[in-house]
């Protein structure tokens, strides 16, 4: 395990800054959801270097989580996010989601995510007190961008998919796809995500004029996509402590902030 800064602080240490705290926002990442038994989509055995075979044709992962895919290929492409879906929805967060749960749900709290597992929600964390930036696989949009509604992804059997199964748009017909940020994607709906993000500013400015007693975790976000990274740093600047939990790039800059390489149910585990 490696700490930084705060003296090296220990676990125990930071057990103590969190039951001290007043509000505490939660930062997360693909990491967190890795040890749920997930796939990473990231690395050497990411869920992006590998392919997909449907009715003899070799379909590249990545590429099917385009805007793109839902236009050229949109049985392809559904069938892969509903095989997601299914996977979220059969897996069941690790008890380290929990053991963060026990220890804030008394506390004002924010959770700020990039995964779209909706696992914090599972967990029994507050629907009004979570952000998903990057949005969730259980909601899906037109792919005409002129339709600016967001509606819930009705169940679908994946079993012989056609083109007549896959989800259309209540208003004009048009074939949906997931409302989550894809790759390339200038066509994302984030409405729902706004939303949400509208409630996360105004807790963290009033809790910010509230007290003074307030932390960041940031649990399993890298550097590649650092949307999660970014927002912590943000939160905590040079004012708030921040505690860093990755295996990778776990490095810290500021001194009153604390990084551990671990994976995060490891770390939520010890608390």
């Amino acid at each position: 395990m490696h700490v930084n800064s705060i003296d090296k602080c220990t676990i125990e240490e930071v057990v103590n800054i969190i039951r001290e705290a007043d509000a505490i926002a939660i930062f997360a990442g693909a990491g967190m959801s890795v040890d749920s038994g997930l796939n990473a989509f990231r690395g050497d055995n990411g869920l992006w270097t590998k392919a997909l075979s449907i009715e003899g044709k070799s379909y590249n992962h990545l590429d099917l989580m385009s805007h793109h895919a839902f236009i050229e290929t949109p049985k392809v492409a559904w069938e892969f996010i509903l095989s997601l879906k299914e996977k979220y929805e059969l897996t069941n967060p690790h008890e380290g989601y929990y053991k963060l749960l026990s220890l804030i749900k008394d506390k004002e709290y924010f959770i700020v995510t990039s995964n779209i597992d909706e696992h914090f929600l599972k967990a029994g964390f507050g629907e009004n007190s979570i952000f998903e930036c990057h949005g969730s696989v259980n909601y899906m949009q037109c792919l005409d961008i002129l339709e600016r509604e967001v509606w819930l992804t009705p169940e679908i059997k994946t079993e012989k998919l056609q083109l007549a199964d896959l989800p259309t748009c209540p208003n004009c017909g048009s074939i949906c796809r997931p409302n989550v940020l894809l790759f390339g994607d200038w066509f994302w709906i984030p409405i729902r995500s706004t939303h949400q993000q509208i409630r996360y500013n105004k807790w963290s400015k009033e809790i910010k004029e509230k007290h003074k007693r307030i932390i960041a975790i940031e649990i399993g976000a890298g550097k590649t996509i650092r949307t999660v990274r970014n927002a912590a740093e943000s939160f905590a600047s040079n004012i708030f402590p921040l505690i860093r939990v990755n295996p990778f790039d776990f490095e810290t800059k500021m001194s009153n902030h604390i990084s551990f390489q671990m994976n995060a149910k490891e770390f939520l585990m010890s608390l």
